[in-house]
């Protein structure tokens, strides 16, 4: 389904501290969720050793972390850099490392004291970075600045348009199996237009290329980063059933994830379905 409420995540062990946090984002209209230690969403344990650091993560609980917040995808990250049963400072140089994570923005606060922890906050990514006084008087406002809602009256606008030329072509072609020529067209009507329909078209086409060629670690790493750009649409969208491309995108990722790196030569390519428009 696509997302229907916004959720405010804080990575925070302090329990006295984050009910303003709550009552704050409630009254805004976020859904809240409290990470108070890595086993909250299964991210305990010591990371797998990475071959490329600048990716997303696909073992581990490095990788748990990437998977939790794509699936939930919150609209800000708040992190208390006095927490001692969070990995702060490696979150955040993952999330920012990850192409389906980086966007979402993260709000790091702590002691004004602490002033090495809080540049080393920032080194690792952070887009804010503020004392714990100043986050407990301004919360609302840092809020309402660093949180990224998906525009849903842009989104239904674009999704009353038509399909450009370049946009019907590149589907005429990834429906032949064309993928990396429709990869090419479809990308030419994103830049076109920037619409989140046709930056998922394009990295739907880059999912089933990837699945074609058995690259097992390319074909999860976009099935990850297309989540951003297909679960804010509507379920039809310029004449696009979205919902049976989420269906069917979910169905691959489970059977990739199910047969592993050695056993994509056994993927049906019945599960690289057409899109229809």
């Amino acid at each position: 389904m696509p997302i229907s409420k916004s959720v405010l995540l804080v990575f925070s062990d302090d329990l006295f501290f984050t009910p303003h946090f709550e009552d704050v984002a409630r009254s805004l209209g976020f859904q809240f969720r409290l990470v108070e230690k890595a086993s909250d969403i299964g991210a305990q344990g010591q990371p797998a050793a990475r071959e490329l650091a600048l990716t997303e993560p696909l073992e581990g609980p490095d990788a748990a972390l990437i998977k939790n917040l794509v699936e939930k995808r919150p609209a800000m990250i708040l992190v208390d850099t006095s927490s001692q049963s969070i990995p702060w400072q490696r979150w955040i140089q993952v999330i920012k490392s990850s192409a389906a994570t980086r966007r979402i923005p993260i709000v790091a606060f702590g002691p004004h004291v602490d002033k090495d922890i809080l540049q080393a906050a920032s080194d690792a990514g952070s887009d804010y970075v503020v004392s714990r006084g100043k986050i407990q008087k301004s919360l609302l406002q840092i809020i309402e600045q660093w949180a990224l809602v998906p525009d849903q009256a842009a989104i239904h606008s674009d999704c009353q348009d038509e399909l450009s030329s370049s946009a019907l072509e590149g589907l005429k072609l990834l429906n032949r199996g064309e993928y990396f020529q429709a990869h090419e067209h479809l990308e030419v009507a994103w830049k076109d237009s920037q619409a989140y329909l046709l930056r998922a078209l394009v990295q739907v086409s880059v999912i089933y290329l990837h699945v074609g060629r058995a690259n097992y670690r390319g074909a999860l790493k976009m099935l990850l980063r297309v989540r951003q750009w297909i679960d804010p649409l509507p379920d039809e969208c310029q004449g696009i059933d979205v919902a049976a491309i989420r269906d069917n995108l979910a169905q691959l990722h489970l059977k990739l994830e199910e047969v592993g790196p050695q056993g994509m030569e056994t993927i049906d390519p019945e599960l690289l379905k057409p899109i229809r428009a």
